[in-house]
């Protein structure tokens, strides 16, 4: 009798962003660079806009639910992180992947664009110089497409950590 071949399992990763632009920019970068066969299994969680105390209740409730091989956190350098939480960030084992100020400053460097150290301003920039709202899926597929994306990987660090968090088996 043939034996049977044991099924590999795949790579579990938890990515819990700060809120929806993140969100609707992780989803964006998982559908043009994650792809069916991979050996990867992504969970993305979102702290609904409640800064870093808002993402680390949620990793802490999503590793009591399940264990995850990776675990990442997606924040903005405009709210700091306290000593007690950085502390149990780097206990846990946690990656962080920071957006300075925020995410709106890593999308105007995609575009090539400055960046203020004013969240406020990096929101009216990213808004003058590509118009919509980048909580929904349809601005990016506009706005930042595949090429666009790879050509700026390489000057991005941001986007090069997101892209492999959703790519590395």
């Amino acid at each position: 009798m043939a034996s049977r071949q044991l099924r590999k399992t795949n790579r579990t990763v938890l990515i819990v962003v700060e809120g929806e632009t993140e969100e609707a920019f992780v989803q964006h970068l998982k559908r043009l660079y994650y792809h069916r066969g991979m050996r990867l299994s992504i969970s993305l969680k979102n702290a609904h806009g409640h800064g870093p105390q808002g993402v680390i209740s949620k990793l802490k409730s999503a590793i009591r639910m399940a264990d995850f091989e990776q675990r990442i956190a997606v924040l903005d350098a405009d709210i700091a992180l306290t000593a007690e939480e950085a502390k149990w960030l780097r206990g846990q084992r946690i990656a962080t992947i920071v957006s300075t100020p925020a995410v709106e400053a890593t999308l105007l460097a995609i575009l090539g664009k400055p960046a203020s150290d004013a969240t406020e301003k990096c929101k009216s920039a990213l808004q003058k110089c590509a118009p919509g709202d980048p909580t929904d899926s349809r601005y990016y597929e506009k706005y930042f497409p595949r090429a666009t994306l790879d050509a700026a990987q390489a000057r991005v660090q941001v986007l090069a950590a997101l892209i492999t968090a959703v790519t590395t088996e």
